[in-house]
């Protein structure tokens, strides 16, 4: 597989640093507009596609004032009015902390992991508990069972995928 130069930085004349990778945009209809690298190349693309997953919910009915679609869209740090957004999502569910199946973290701020000290990981802290709480929330608007949402054959999942 080929990468691209994506970008470089020229600082007085001279390429100080080069970034290569793979770019893909598509025009609406899905037909490639631009394409940078081999645009098969497999990636793996974690978080960055949070806003797709959330969009997909929308469109499955899931209802949040912008603040916590905020949340779910994003990787937080763990902060306390986080933990306690992901917790009112939960709750409107029906749901508690227990009912989350991300993986555990302590918060990724600074200040709220120094502020964390000992404790245990969780999976309130953890960056993605937001989408999670969302992803049930979703889950329990359409009937659909909560205890395998991660399942790839999960209505939820197959909606997002779509």
């Amino acid at each position: 597989m080929n990468d691209a130069v994506l970008s470089e930085y020229v600082r007085d004349g001279v390429v100080e640093s080069v970034h290569r990778g793979y770019l893909v945009a598509l025009n609406s209809d899905g037909s490639v507009n631009l394409a940078l690298g081999t645009s098969e190349q497999l990636i793996f693309p974690r978080s960055t596609i949070k806003s797709i997953q959330t969009s997909a919910m929308i469109r499955n009915g899931l209802r949040l004032e912008p603040r916590l679609l905020a949340l779910v869209s994003a990787s937080h740090s763990g902060a306390a009015m986080h933990q306690d957004g992901a917790l009112e999502i939960l709750a409107s569910a029906g749901l508690a902390e227990k009912d989350l199946q991300n993986a555990k973290d302590k918060p990724l701020g600074e200040i709220e992991r120094r502020a964390w000290g000992t404790q245990e990981p969780t999976r309130l802290a953890m960056n993605c508990s937001g989408k999670h709480a969302a992803m049930l929330l979703t889950c329990v608007t359409n009937g659909w069972p909560i205890e395998n949402y991660l399942d790839p054959a999960h209505p939820l999942q197959v909606a997002i995928k779509a």
